[in-house]
């Protein structure tokens, strides 16, 4: 599955693409890429779905869905399920990984948090658990970043962050049993929890009313925990997307 990753881009835009609009609903189509951390499992380009949809405290947006719990002009809190897509299918791996078990993406419950202050710079964070029993883990995600209007119709939103990812976690994507690693000769690994920090920058060019051009990149610095394991071979793991909206 490599459409959840256009979600995560999109959310750097704090509020969303109508952030100002109290009901709304935008459809849209977009060009996404995105690499794995697995070995053998590259990166493509691939076309991706774009919804977002909001009325009262509730929304929906791409692959994550909630209810605002306290919800004003500058300040949200909100309860929300949203897909987690990170997989490892060993069909994907080359050599002795192949023999490895799958690894499934999962859904996750959770709660998110978001201030404006008065120059633009906001703060946001999530604390997000796996529900399905894939893992068992979860992971806290914390950023801060700044809403530049360029000018009416074109903004630019640069973010830094970091996600705090438990054992469990970790240990369920990138760790390799003793019993696997007796089958494959991969060798055995049990990471512990972990922090990735990341860069990002989402912009949003308003072409009219109703027509919104929407993009982001992001790169994160996958730490040791991660890059340890004989499963991956990255560093660094980045993402793009761009793409149109139509809103009504």
């Amino acid at each position: 599955m490599k459409k959840a990753f256009l979600t995560s881009l999109l959310l750097m835009l704090p509020l969303g693409i109508h952030a100002n609009a109290q009901d709304s609903m935008s459809l849209g189509i977009g060009l996404g890429y995105q690499q794995k951390p697995y070995a053998g499992d590259n990166a493509d380009w691939v076309p991706l779905p774009h919804f977002e949809y909001k009325n009262g405290n509730l929304f929906i947006k791409g692959l994550k869905a909630g209810l605002y719990l306290f919800n004003t002009p500058t300040t949200k809190f909100d309860a929300h399920l949203r897909y987690d897509s990170l997989n490892f299918k060993p069909s994907d791996a080359n050599g002795a990984l192949t023999g490895l078990d799958r690894r499934k993406s999962t859904i996750e419950l959770g709660v998110g948090f978001q201030h404006y202050f008065e120059n633009q710079v906001f703060i946001s964070t999530e604390i997000n658990g796996d529900i399905l029993g894939r893992s068992d883990g979860f992971n806290i995600d914390a950023g801060v970043g700044m809403v530049h209007q360029i000018n009416d119709h074109f903004k630019v939103i640069p973010k830094i962050g970091g996600v705090w990812s438990s054992k469990d976690h970790n240990d369920y994507y990138y760790g390799v049993s003793g019993s696997e690693s007796n089958r494959t000769g991969v060798s055995a690994y049990n990471p512990g929890s972990s922090f990735t920090p990341y860069v990002g920058v989402g912009t949003v060019i308003d072409a009219t009313d109703n027509l919104h051009v929407f993009g982001g990149a992001q790169i994160k610095f996958l730490p040791s925990e991660v890059k340890d394991s004989p499963m991956t071979d990255r560093s660094t793991l980045s993402n793009f997307a761009i793409g149109v909206s139509y809103s009504f």
